[in-house]
């Protein structure tokens, strides 16, 4: 049979108090218990039993609240362990049941710590009841405490002061928690303890209860012989000599530093970030609803939010470690702290993203100055373990009343200003408007949208023909992902890549298009009996997962294709940025006979030594070297020269955005080896695809 545990669960949710139930019992607990609903039931079932603990949901009832109950429990003087079970977004609320005499809080959704909790306060309860006894009985008599001090000395802490405060009397454990001699301790007073956490005044009005002959019961933190600290649960009994005078005092108390510990450490973690000790969002939004009420009332200091994320930090973790990362958020941290000074108030609101609620400004552009100066001082490198780091950042914009009156709203706005800031560039700076929030809404449409797209079949692949200049062939196709949304239409790759690049979409998607190119792929060839050959795009995210080797063998075993029909393509940027990931994988995959090409050449910034280190079968010209060109012009030399030094190099090279006459016949001049565009044909879906294949003769109108 299980430790017998009497309790009361004060739950409007049956569920709720089940869930209580049944992990009392899994813990070896035989509890009898009683639930209450109602206001009616709790004051009926308070006095049936000597209960070992309440345990009270926070959201029980709306007209009632926990505090109430816990006002009506003090108020009939009945010594009962006070739990709270709240979520954890209560906890910051629920912290104020503590201070006014709640035993602990714990998370209603896991019950974790429950049992802990009711052991130490059956505990505690037990101590106090026996405390409680034993305090009657010094009150009755001083002869009958000389009895008893032996096992008053074994429990607890013990200390007797003469009338005037002078210590004549210490047990042991009062010498072991200290730090200081029996001799150094009689004969001073309490003051020797040097106690922190209380006010002359509340001195005082300890002195004058227990001067009156009552006892006075409460917390004190007194300091030890080394300097560190200590709290004590302390009882004072004052007692009287025949003449009715008081003569002496005895001080009973219990070390409850552990406790006190957790409770502030509880305290700080639900206001304070661990790592850089500055306050979390919910302090921080507490601090801008006080400004703004200041500012409506007073008309003191015009709140102005500032949101700002590190650029790319997820490269420090990433290629130094986690405590590289947590080394320069600390830095950095500490550097905006430094800057802004004392009138404002700093946060780091999760991962690598701060805000700052400044005061004085007059204006949006009065901080937009400011800002600017910010961005120059966090320029300064951070040296980590003989690396010099250096770290740009992104930052939003958003005051008072134009961007919201509440502080959550104005944090939520100068967040999408933030998030606006980086889609211009690393380094950027926006301030709130209206139609980024629609933009920021959009956007969150589109990605909740996207996985149930997949499932739906809303996604389609189109693909666009290469022709071969030299052979008038169709030789392959690129594949292209379009998107028929049901409600929105026809939705813009450039609208949702993005959305799925950073949702991590992206990959399901890119293996959805490569096992439609298989389909493609094999209904080319029994078409026309011919190799075709299919161009994917890839995407970083699939170089950071490095998967995509697995899914082109798996596809070339489940479609029987063989790997000369498939094609990757990369862009520029990607190849460049990295080159240490995606090297190896595109040089595993070239030696299977997938054909590797690089997208948009000549927009980025590689150079003839990079471009010689990728393993590369084709190389596309963006269709921005075909803008005007003409025969002998500056672009005209530009373009002949890119497609020599392709050549020079070995590869292949198809120039994309061909759409007039002009540029083909230049192009075919210019020894241009394959050509793709809205000249040959726009994007096809599958079947159109296979009829326009069918229905070319070669000949360019």
């Amino acid at each position: 049979m299980g430790k017998p545990l009497s309790i009361i669960i004060v739950s409007s949710d049956q569920e709720e108090a089940f869930h209580v139930v049944r992990e009392v019992k899994a813990q070896g607990f035989s509890p009898l218990y009683q639930i209450i609903s109602k206001k009616s039931d709790w004051d009926s079932r308070i006095h049936e039993e000597d209960w070992d603990a309440i345990l009270v949901s926070y959201r029980w009832n709306s007209e009632v609240t926990p505090m109430s109950l816990l006002d009506d429990l003090h108020f009939h003087g009945l010594d009962i362990p006070f739990i709270i079970l709240a979520s954890e977004e209560d906890f910051p609320i629920a912290l104020q049941l503590m201070q006014a005499g709640a035993s602990d809080i714990i998370d209603s959704k896991t019950l974790f710590r429950l049992t802990q909790v009711l052991e130490r306060e059956r505990r505690e309860l037990v101590f106090r009841r026996e405390k409680e006894i034993t305090q009657n009985y010094l009150e009755g008599s001083l002869n009958e405490l000389q009895f008893q001090k032996y096992a008053l000395d074994q429990a607890n802490i013990v200390s007797i002061t003469d009338a005037n405060g002078i210590i004549t009397y210490v047990n042991e454990k009062l010498v072991k928690i200290s730090g200081f001699s029996k001799e150094e301790l009689i004969g001073n007073s309490h003051r020797i303890l040097k106690s922190q956490d209380k006010t002359k005044e509340e001195w005082r009005m300890m002195w004058d209860t227990i001067s009156q002959g009552m006892t006075w019961v409460g917390e004190i933190k007194n300091t030890k012989k080394d300097g560190s600290f200590y709290f004590i649960e302390t009882t004072i009994v004052p007692f009287r000599g025949e003449d009715g005078s008081i003569f002496q005092y005895i001080a009973i108390s219990k070390d409850i530093t552990d406790r006190k510990l957790a409770e502030d450490q509880l305290l700080y973690d639900a206001f304070y970030d661990v790592l850089t000790d500055l306050p979390n969002r919910a302090l921080f939004l507490a601090r801008v609803e006080q400004r703004i009420f200041e500012f409506n009332t007073k008309s003191i200091g015009y709140p102005i939010l500032i949101s700002l994320n590190i650029d790319n930090f997820k490269r420090i973790n990433h290629s130094l470690g986690t405590e590289a990362g947590d080394f320069v958020l600390k830095a950095f941290a500490d550097r905006i702290s430094k800057f802004c000074g004392l009138n404002a108030t700093i946060s780091r609101l999760g991962a690598d993203t701060f805000a700052i609620l400044a005061i004085d400004f007059l204006s949006v552009e009065d901080a937009g100055l400011f800002i600017g100066k910010l961005k120059e001082h966090l320029k300064e490198l951070i040296e980590y373990n003989g690396y010099e780091i250096f770290l740009t950042s992104s930052f939003g914009l958003a005051g008072f009343g134009l961007a919201g009156r509440e502080a959550e709203e104005l944090l939520r706005n100068a967040e999408i200003a933030m998030f606006h800031s980086k889609e211009l560039g690393v380094g950027s700076t926006s301030s709130f408007n209206h139609s980024m929030k629609e933009k920021i809404q959009n956007q969150l449409e589109i990605q909740n949208d996207l996985a149930k797209g997949l499932e739906r079949r809303e996604f389609l692949v189109f693909y666009q023909p290469i022709y071969d200049i030299a052979t008038k062939q169709i030789v392959h196709w690129e594949a292209l992902v379009r998107w028929k949304h049901p409600k929105k239409g026809m939705v813009s790759p450039a609208d949702f890549i993005p959305m799925a690049e950073n949702s991590g979409f992206i990959l399901p998607l890119t293996k959805f298009v490569l096992e439609e190119s298989g389909d493609f792929i094999k209904a080319m060839e029994l078409l026309s009996f011919k190799r075709i050959g299919v161009a994917i795009n890839l995407s970083p995210q699939v170089f950071v997962h490095q998967n995509i080797f697995n899914w082109v063998v798996e596809l070339k075993e489940s479609k029987d294709i063989p790997f000369q029909s498939i094609q990757m393509e990369i862009t520029e940027s990607l190849a460049m940025k990295n080159m240490a990931e995606t090297t190896p994988i595109l040089a595993n995959l070239q030696d299977l006979g997938v054909k590797i090409s690089l997208d948009d050449f000549g927009t980025g910034y590689s150079s003839l030594s990079y471009l010689e280190k990728l393993p590369l079968n084709t190389v596309k010209i963006d269709k921005s070297f075909l803008n005007d060109v003409k025969k002998g012009s500056t672009q005209a030399r530009l373009l002949v020269s890119i497609i020599h030094m392709a050549h020079d190099l070995g590869y292949k090279v198809v120039a994309e955005g061909v759409e007039e006459k002009d540029q083909f016949e230049l192009l075919r001049e210019f020894n241009c080896d394959m050509i793709q565009g809205y000249l040959i044909s726009k994007p096809l879906p599958s079947q159109s695809a296979l009829d326009f294949l069918q229905k070319f003769t070669g000949q360019i109108d």
